[in-house]
C-alpha cells in the first residue's frame, strides 16, 4: 500500500511539475546542451524582447522583464521541453491594438493596463486548463489563423514606418491611414535612419542564411549602438535610458472599470496565444517523440507564466516559434534551457542595460520587420485553395476584415464567419 501511495504521489508531482520527469535521467551532457541552448536563445531574446515591447507600445525594459519570471515558471510547469516563451510579435500587436484605444502608449496608465491585461490573460488561460475546457480554442479554424496572421504582418510592417523612415507619424485608427500619411510625407525621411534600418535588416538576414546560430540581431544592436556613440550622431531616435536592476514585485491595479474595458483584448490574446503556443509545442514534440504534450497542462503553465510575469512587470508572453526552433536546434533537452535563458536575462538586467542608451530605434524596427516574414503562410493559403475553397474564403474574409476594421474585430468576424460556413455546409450536406 505504501508503495502504491508513493507511486501515486510521484505521478502527481510529475503531472504538476513536468520538469521533474527530465530530472529522472538527467546527465552532465544534458546540462551542457541545455546551457548552450539557453545562452543562444538569450542572445536572441535581448534585442527581440526590447523590440517587441516597443511594438506593444511599452518601454523596452518591459520586454526584458518578459524574459525573466515567465521563462522560469513555464520551464517548471510546461510539458514542452523545447518551447521558448517570451515576448512575441503577434501578442504585442494585439496588446497595442486593444489597449491603445483606451490609453496613450508609453504612458503610466497604458503600462498599468497592459500589466493588468497580462494578469487577466493568465487567469483566463489558467482557468481553461484547470477546468479542462481548452477545447474551446477549436472554434478558431486554421483558416482564421492564416488570414489573421497574414494581415497582422502587414499591420506590423505599417506600424514600423515611423522608425524605418525616421518621421513622426500621428496615431491613426486604421493602418491604411498611417500608410497614407507616410506616403504623403515621404520627403521628410531621415536618410540615416533609413540606412541604419535597412542595413540592419540585410546584416541580420545574411547572417541567418549563413548560420542560424549566429546572433545577427545582437550583432546589429552592438554595431549600430557603437556607430551612434562613436560617431556622435544626434539626429536619429535612440532608446535612451533603460532602467537597470531586477523588476520588483508589484500588484497590477485591480479596477472593474479597467478590467471591463480590456476584456475584448484579453479574450483575443488568450485564444490566439493558446492556439499558437500549442501548435509550436506539438510541432517541436513531433521531432522528438520521447515525451507527450498535455494541452490542459500547457494552458495552466502558460497562464501561470503570465500571472507571475504580471506581478513582476513583464510584457504578456507567449510561445515563440523562432526562438523555440533555435532552442531546439541548439540542443535543448529540457526546460532547464529556458531557466538558463532567464538567468542570463537577469544578469543583463543587473549589469548591461546602460549599454543600450545609444541603441537606434531603427535597429529594433529592423528586428520587428524581419520577424513578420514568418507570419505569412502562403503554403497554407495555397493548400486551402486546393483542398477546401470554403475555408479559403474564410481565410480571405478574415484577412480583409483584419486589415480594414482592426485586429480584434477582424478575428471576431473571421470566427463567426467560419462557424457560419461550417453550419451551412452541415445543413446542406447531402446524406
Amino acid at each position: 500500500m505504501a508503495r502504491l501511495l508513493n507511486f501515486a504521489r510521484m505521478r502527481r508531482i510529475k503531472s504538476i511539475f513536468p520538469i521533474s520527469e527530465s530530472l529522472k535521467n538527467y546527465t552532465y551532457e544534458d546540462g551542457r546542451s541545455d546551457l548552450m541552448a539557453g545562452i543562444t536563445v538569450a542572445v536572441m531574446l535581448v534585442p527581440q524582447g526590447m523590440a517587441y515591447a516597443m511594438l506593444a507600445g511599452m518601454p523596452p525594459i518591459y520586454g526584458l522583464y518578459g524574459g525573466l519570471i515567465p521563462l522560469f515558471l513555464y520551464a517548471i510547469l510546461g510539458t514542452s521541453r523545447q518551447m521558448s516563451v517570451g515576448p512575441v510579435a503577434i501578442s504585442s500587436l494585439l496588446i497595442v491594438a486593444g489597449i491603445s484605444q483606451i490609453a496613450q502608449p508609453m504612458t503610466e496608465q497604458y503600462i498599468s493596463l497592459v500589466l493588468l491585461a497580462g494578469l487577466m490573460i493568465g487567469i483566463a488561460q489558467f482557468s481553461l486548463g484547470l477546468l479542462r475546457i481548452g477545447f474551446v480554442v477549436k472554434i478558431i479554424s486554421p483558416a482564421v489563423i492564416i488570414g489573421f496572421t497574414s494581415a497582422a504582418a502587414i499591420i506590423i510592417a505599417i506600424s514600423q514606418l515611423k522608425d524605418l523612415l525616421g518621421i513622426e507619424i500621428p496615431r491613426a485608427e486604421h493602418s491604411y491611414q498611417t500608410l497614407v500619411y507616410a506616403i504623403k510625407h515621404i520627403e521628410e525621411t531621415n536618410l540615416l535612419t533609413l540606412v541604419i534600418c535597412l542595413g540592419s535588416m540585410v546584416l541580420i538576414y545574411t547572417l541567418k542564411k549563413i548560420n542560424r546560430a549566429i546572433p545577427g540581431a545582437l550583432l546589429a544592436v552592438i554595431i549600430c549602438t557603437l556607430l551612434v556613440y562613436w560617431g556622435g550622431i544626434s539626429d536619429i531616435n535612440i532608446v535612451g535610458t533603460v532602467p537597470d536592476g531586477l523588476p520588483g514585485f508589484s500588484m497590477p491595479e485591480l479596477d472593474w472599470k479597467n478590467i471591463s474595458s480590456i476584456l475584448p483584448t484579453v479574450f483575443v490574446v488568450t485564444i490566439i496565444g493558446i492556439v499558437e503556443s500549442i501548435a509550436i509545442a506539438k510541432v517541436i514534440q513531433g521531432k522528438h517523440k520521447d515525451y507527450e504534450i498535455n494541452p490542459n497542462q500547457e494552458f495552466i503553465a502558460l497562464g501561470i507564466a503570465k500571472i507571475g510575469g504580471a506581478f513582476f512587470q513583464a510584457l504578456p508572453t507567449s510561445g515563440s516559434f523562432t526562438r523555440s526552433a533555435v532552442n531546439n536546434e541548439a540542443g535543448a533537452r529540457s526546460g532547464f534551457a529556458s531557466i538558463f535563458t532567464a538567468l542570463i536575462i537577469g544578469l543583463t538586467l543587473m549589469f548591461l542595460t546602460p549599454l543600450f542608451y545609444y541603441l537606434p530605434k531603427a535597429v529594433l524596427a529592423a528586428i520587428i520587420l524581419l520577424s513578420i516574414f514568418g507570419l505569412f503562410d502562403l503554403s497554407g493559403a495555397k493548400e486551402l485553395w486546393r483542398k477546401d475553397r470554403y475555408q479559403f474564403l474564410v481565410m480571405l474574409v478574415t484577412f480583409i476584415c483584419t486589415l480594414l476594421v482592426g485586429i480584434e474585430m477582424g478575428v471576431l468576424i473571421g470566427v463567426v464567419f467560419s462557424l457560419l460556413v461550417q453550419f451551412i455546409r452541415r445543413l446542406f450536406k447531402p446524406k
